[in-house]
This record gives C-alpha cells, structure tokens and sequence, in this order.
C-alpha cells in the first residue's frame, strides 16, 4: 500500500527536538511508522507558534527549514525533500520519503507578500495565508472580523500563481475562501478539512467550497483528529466524509490530511480561543487520536465494504494528491 499525506506537524517535531539537541529524529522515530503505513510523501507544514509572532517568524521558519534539511542529509536517503516532479519521481523510486514544505499560516512573510519568491526558492511548493488567527494577508476561521483576503493578500495570492505555489484554504475564513476563489486562478486543495455537511465544524469544508474545489481539479485531505471528525468510530465517520467529498467534489477529489500531533513533544501552549473553532464539541477536545500505524488502512477497508473499488482506494490513499501535487511541482 502506498499513501500520500497531505498535511503533517512532524517538521515542528524535528524544530523542537533539534532545538533539545537530539539529532536524526526523522530516521529514529518517524520512518519506522511510515514503513509499517506505507506512508511515501508527506507535505510537512512549517508552522510559526504564536509565542514567536511577529518578530520571530521569519527566524523560526528558516530555523525550520534548516532542520529539515539537516534530517534530510542525517537520514542517509531515507528522506529527501523535493519541489519538482522529476525530484518527487526519483524519490519513490529510489524507497525514500519525499518531504514537500508548505506554509500553514504566512506571518513568516510579514507583510512583505513578495518574500514569498524566497520560500518557493527553499522548496515550498503550497501556503495556507492562514492559520486559525488572522494575520496580515487573511482572516482565520477564529478570527474573522476583516474582509477575508487583505490588500497585502491579494497581492500574496497574485505571486503564489505566477509561482505555481498552490493555495491551501484549510484554516481560512469562510468570507476569505469566497475571496480567494474569485481571485486565485491556480492549483487549490483543503489539505486537513473535512466536509461540513458531515459534521458542521467550522474548519470543516462547506459544500460550496468543495463543489468549487472538484470543478478546479483540487482535492480534500481527511483530518483524522477527532473534533473535526464528528462522534463515533473514526475509520467509519472518515468514510463518511469521504463519500461526501465524493459526491460534492468528485471521485478525483478524497485524499488525506490527518494533521497527526500526538508525537510533538511539549511546546508553547497557543492562546486559549485560537487553537479550536467556538463550535468544537468540548467532548471530543481531548480526546486520543487514532494510530497513525492503521487509520488509512482502516478507512480504505470500510470504504472497500461501502463498494469503493481499488481504483477509488487507491486514489484516496495516494493518487489523488498526487495528480495535485505534480502540478505544484516545478
């Protein structure tokens, strides 16, 4: 089985233990549970923690970078970060992980949206302008106040087409999802959202955007953690949702983004209010999430007894994202 992820914290993992003096983290901790999942290319998020904005983005995304880069050579060709399809295609097969960086969240930029040429430089090949907060190029799914999409995002989002950088709405607003359809004309996914009509949580995708995403040719990412999930077993409700992106986007359009955290160490807490959208049900914040080792297996095999065939299967597992992905890829 081979499975393609979407979205992944595991880059603020390797920051964090670095920054504590371990070394080839990676290799030591991550790869044997990709193995068992057959888990061969993993966006990894460079995500910037609110202690450290404004005037530490800039210097922590690169800190961030750097210690990829450094996994990637400690790792002895079990990881190699790509940003172009030849490099992604020579990974597979050569048996390593491909790594591709994405931004969650653009405070690294400041508000110079230009600076994003330089990420794209080191390898980032997607960007969500947001996370939960706002910031200076778009409103957050918490905090949404503004227009949606800023002059500066605007701007941000014009460079990101004429890069080929894809753009990401998990975390955007809803008003700043409308904004960017009307004026992002390139490659576009949800990369860690499931669908609202699922269950109505507000970093679950509307039906509307989803509609908007298969007509583009984008895809949706499963997020496995549970208060975006719903109630009940998570392999059964991810079918589910599933099915849902299914039936809105199209069958080109389920892939996975499961947006696990259980491995990060210890770290600064985000303010109370940010990290989750108000209608979260406060029975499942908390909750643990499902294993890494088996949740794609698992929604594949409830998906199969639904009647998916294998060529649907295999499009969620991996396929999908991978159509998307090469385009992104210079």
């Amino acid at each position: 089985m081979t499975v393609v992820d979407l979205h992944s914290d595991l880059l603020l993992d390797l920051d964090h233990r670095r920054l504590r003096g371990e070394r080839d983290v990676f290799r030591r901790i991550h790869l044997p549970v990709f193995q068992k999942i057959g888990l061969r290319v993993q966006v990894l998020a460079i995500f910037i923690e609110t202690v450290y904005l404004p005037e530490g983005a800039l210097r922590t995304a690169l800190r961030m970078v750097d210690a990829a880069l450094r996994e990637e050579e400690e790792s002895e060709g079990a990881l190699r970060l790509v940003s172009t399809a030849a490099e992604l295609d020579e990974a597979l097969a050569s048996g390593a992980v491909a790594g591709i960086l994405s931004l969650e969240g653009a405070e690294p930029l400041g508000r110079d949206p230009g600076l994003i040429k330089v990420f794209e430089r080191l390898g980032v090949r997607l960007v969500g302008p947001v996370w939960n907060r706002a910031n200076a190029f778009a409103d957050g799914v918490v905090e949404a106040a503004g227009p949606g999409i800023s002059t500066l995002g605007e701007r941000l989002l014009a460079e990101m087409a004429e890069l080929g950088i894809a753009l990401d709405f998990s975390h955007l607003s809803p008003r700043g999802c409308e904004r960017a359809l009307d004026l992002f004309g390139g490659t576009v996914l949800a990369s860690h959202s499931n669908s609202a009509s699922v269950f109505a949580n507000g970093r679950n995708a509307s039906d509307e955007l989803l509609q908007e995403i298969g007509r583009r040719d984008g895809v949706c990412g499963l997020n496995a953690v549970q208060v975006f999930v719903g109630e009940g077993d998570v392999n059964e409700r991810l079918a589910d949702h599933a099915e849902a992106i299914a039936r809105l986007a199209g069958q080109a359009a389920p892939a996975f983004g499961c947006d696990f955290t259980d491995f990060l160490p210890a770290g600064p807490a985000e303010p109370i209010g940010i990290g989750l959208p108000p209608d979260s049900l406060p029975d499942l914040i908390g909750l643990p999430q499902p294993e890494r080792e088996t949740l794609y297996a698992g929604v594949a095999d409830v998906l199969r007894a639904r009647g998916w065939s294998d060529d649907q299967v295999d499009g969620l597992l991996a396929g999908n994202a991978l159509r998307l992905l090469r385009r992104c890829l210079r």
